[in-house]
């Protein structure tokens, strides 16, 4: 349970942005309701903010970003009562593909060392910037809250 004793969902994204990501975390809040939790934090895959995820590409092609944001995940993840994967589809390219990839390995195994339960969007970790198109081909002419509860799928245990 959370430092309060409210359900709390961790939502782990991509990095932070140089905006203050509100509809991110608008988008991030409604899900946590759809699934009865009333707290949201936000932690990150990677931990250098850029303007647009196609930046990792070259700010994460050495490992020291990756690595900087494993001790807030790791507080993250201890602090929270279920998780959200919600970093993205598709990987960065180049160097940054193969940091991406022992991160998110990682993750899993930091997760599944907890026994949280795990969601996601769909059949991927896809960014909450992304829902509304898979929720719109999904479940077409369906309300977006009330596709976007269809569309969330808890993982068991985490996959790979």
């Amino acid at each position: 349970m959370s430092d309060n004793d409210l359900p709390c969902l961790l939502a782990v994204l991509t990095n932070p942005p140089l905006t203050p990501g509100t509809r991110t975390v608008r988008r991030v809040e409604l899900a946590a309701d759809l699934l009865g939790f009333t707290e949201v934090r936000v932690a990150n895959l990677f931990s250098l903010p850029s303007a647009a995820a196609g930046e990792i590409d070259v700010l994460g092609a050495t490992v020291e970003g990756w690595l900087m944001a494993r001790d807030l995940l790791n507080t993250a993840i201890n602090g929270a009562d279920g998780v959200l994967l919600a970093y993205g589809a598709t990987a960065p390219s180049g160097a940054a593909r193969l940091h991406h990839g022992d991160q998110v390995a990682w993750l899993k195994q930091t997760i599944a060392a907890t026994a949280l339960p795990v969601w996601r969007v769909g059949d991927g970790p896809r960014h909450p910037s992304r829902w509304q198109r898979w929720t719109y081909r999904t479940h077409p002419g369906v309300p977006f809250r009330d596709a976007l509860q269809r569309s969330l799928v808890q993982l068991h245990p985490v996959a790979p």
